[in-house]
């Protein structure tokens, strides 16, 4: 696990064991040229091309393994986390999925060495979504598990949040004079589809504000 910065509590990478293919590979291919050095130098430019050939080879196997094991990652930030497949040098996918649609988390060892190494997948249940994430050999994935169950309960926690009357009635005046009375008075009529969307409007720049404003319209509509 590697901390973060800014709003990101915690990242998680798969362990170097689950490229050991990769690793064992590129590392051959990246050697060979040393051993066969004397060889390939007798035969000329063939010989210099072959070298020059399996070194780049090597290399490129070795950076893009190094770029995958680094690249592949779950990060859990305050109100969300992002899951970022590496598929390739430049190849990647990046889901962010908000805390609050998590349904299900659960983690699975599924063979003699997972458990020996003590690591395994975490599947993560979305919201509307059939299918579920995989997140595949993290380390003491029990604890990741742990983890995103506590950013979920410290998330509601933050959400749960009761604003005093002052602060709704000086956030509502605020808001007011920003959009103006003829759409707050059709919002007050009960006007829902809008509400939402207003909620929504005010929530993409100030969340504190979205929340006082949903607070204050579960009072009065």
């Amino acid at each position: 696990m590697d901390t973060g910065e800014d709003n990101i509590q915690a990242v998680y990478r798969p362990i170097a064991l689950a490229y050991f293919w990769q690793w064992l590979g590129a590392s051959l291919l990246f050697l060979t040229p040393f051993f066969f050095l004397y060889l390939l130098l007798r035969w000329g430019k063939i010989g210099l091309a072959i070298l020059a050939l399996l070194f780049i080879a090597g290399s490129y196997w070795l950076l893009r393994t190094v770029r995958l094991w680094r690249g592949n990652r779950l990060e859990i930030e305050e109100d969300q986390i992002t899951i970022i497949n590496q598929l390739g040098f430049f190849d990647r996918t990046v889901s962010k999925i908000k805390l609050d649609k998590i349904n299900d988390i659960s983690y699975r060892k599924k063979s003699f060495l997972q458990t020996l190494g003590n690591c395994g997948s975490v599947h993560i249940q979305v919201s509307a979504s059939p299918e579920k994430l995989v997140v595949r050999n993290l380390k003491r994935p029990e604890l990741v598990q742990a983890a995103l169950y506590a950013a979920q309960n410290n998330f509601s926690e933050q959400g749960e949040r009761e604003f005093t009357e002052a602060e709704l009635l000086s956030v509502i005046r605020e808001i007011r004079a920003r959009i103006g009375e003829p759409r707050w008075k059709q919002i007050q009529k009960g006007d829902w589809k809008l509400k939402q969307n207003f909620i929504k409007e005010v929530g993409t720049s100030d969340k504190s504000k979205a929340e006082a404003i949903e607070q204050f319209f579960s009072r009065k509509i």
